[in-house]
């Protein structure tokens, strides 16, 4: 597999994770605080995808939901300060 614009191959990510939850009916009494956070060393690049049915991405407090799901799939490359795209040049120039 290469890219696009260039006979590079892609790197594969080091973390691929995907998870579902569904239910029949969900009904917040508050409104949860959503947050997601990466750090640590090395450096990492990181992409995330939320699929929501029957579900805003806002929920409302109090207001019932039927049949929803929600998907979430993260993918993460571990970036070493030696790899060619670190910091966008090439290590071995």
């Amino acid at each position: 597999m290469t890219r696009e614009d260039d006979d590079r191959p892609i790197r594969l990510p080091d973390i691929d994770l995907f998870t579902s939850v569904k239910a029949k009916e969900l009904t917040f009494g508050r409104v949860p605080e959503k947050k997601v956070r990466y750090e640590g060393d090395p450096d990492h690049h990181t992409e995330s995808e939320v699929e929501r049915e029957n579900i805003p991405e806002d929920p409302e407090e109090g207001v019932t939901y039927r049949d929803v799901k929600v998907s979430w799939s993260v993918w993460q490359r571990i970036v070493h300060p030696t790899d060619e795209d670190a910091d966008g040049s090439d290590p071995a120039s």
